[in-house]
């Protein structure tokens, strides 16, 4: 059982008990998206953020994100974390067919993969980081956003680092900076581009 400060936003009943099991925190559930018609568990979320902070956990299919993306641009105030869990194909044993984008949500993912999307966040916001952050000036010289062919490169170099392909700019931005840390990008972005070269 992990212990940690901040409050835990996921999306239903079964990833709330599924993060209940891992984690002594509070689990804030957002109903899928009931949370855009919900004022109530809006303010829910909007009141940890700024006493506790909160780690914003949903799944990494398109709903997921969009939900994601929604809490984001309400809470105005205090701390979020984005904890992002990979995109596995398959489904939950309770389900009788894969949801619509065939990939696991956070109820149907290892225990390991779960801990790891949460701690690496909520232990990096403990971290004072005094590097130059990354840029989207950065992400463009990489060939990860603005090229011809970004799209695919980028979707390999999230997908190597255990994330959903799917980011946005914005997203990506987020996380590197907070996670691996602007240097610990650099060189992951070293070894992806060596990689790459050797595959070539």
């Amino acid at each position: 059982m992990h212990r940690i400060r901040q409050a835990i936003v996921t999306e239903g009943k079964f990833d709330r008990v599924r993060l209940s099991s891992l984690f002594d925190a509070v689990i804030i559930e957002t109903g899928g998206f009931n949370v855009f018609s919900s004022s109530e568990t809006r303010e829910l979320i909007k009141r940890f953020a700024r006493t506790t902070g909160i780690v914003i956990l949903t799944d990494s299919d398109p709903a997921g994100i969009k939900i994601r993306s929604y809490i984001n641009s309400f809470v105005k105030e205090g701390t979020v974390l984005n904890a992002y869990v990979p995109a596995v194909s398959g489904k939950e044993r309770r389900k009788s067919r894969p949801g619509a984008a065939g990939i696991l949500g956070v109820e149907g993912l290892d225990d390991e993969s779960i801990a790891k999307a949460v701690l690496s966040v909520t232990e990096a916001s403990l971290a004072e980081n005094a590097e130059e952050p990354v840029t989207a000036a950065e992400l463009y010289e990489a060939g990860l956003v603005g090229k011809p062919d970004s799209s695919a490169l980028r979707e390999r170099f999230l997908t190597g680092l255990g994330l959903p392909p799917g980011l946005s700019r914005k997203q990506m931005l987020s996380y590197l900076n907070a996670v691996p840390g602007p240097g610990g990008f650099r060189e992951m972005l070293r070894e992806f581009v060596s990689g790459s070269g050797e595959e070539n």
